[in-house]
């Protein structure tokens, strides 16, 4: 999950803003995880981001599903 959460914060850079408001995490804590300035940046952390992330991808794969 955490190489998940990784890879998609690097594919969202530079709207980590939307990001922060669609997960509940500060901006500042996305910018500290995805320089790897926290090592360990907790489960709870890491879950919420997967969660934006798994749930923002099904919302676009819906809406083109409903444009069809």
């Amino acid at each position: 999950m955490y190489e998940y959460v990784m890879s998609q914060l690097q594919a969202t850079k530079g709207h980590w803003t939307a990001v922060s408001a669609g997960s509940g995490v500060s901006k500042r804590t996305i910018e500290k995880i995805a320089r790897r300035e926290v090592q360990d940046p907790g489960v709870s952390i890491i879950e919420k981001l997967a969660v934006y992330f798994r749930g923002d991808r099904k919302t676009k794969r819906s809406g083109s599903a409903l444009s069809a």
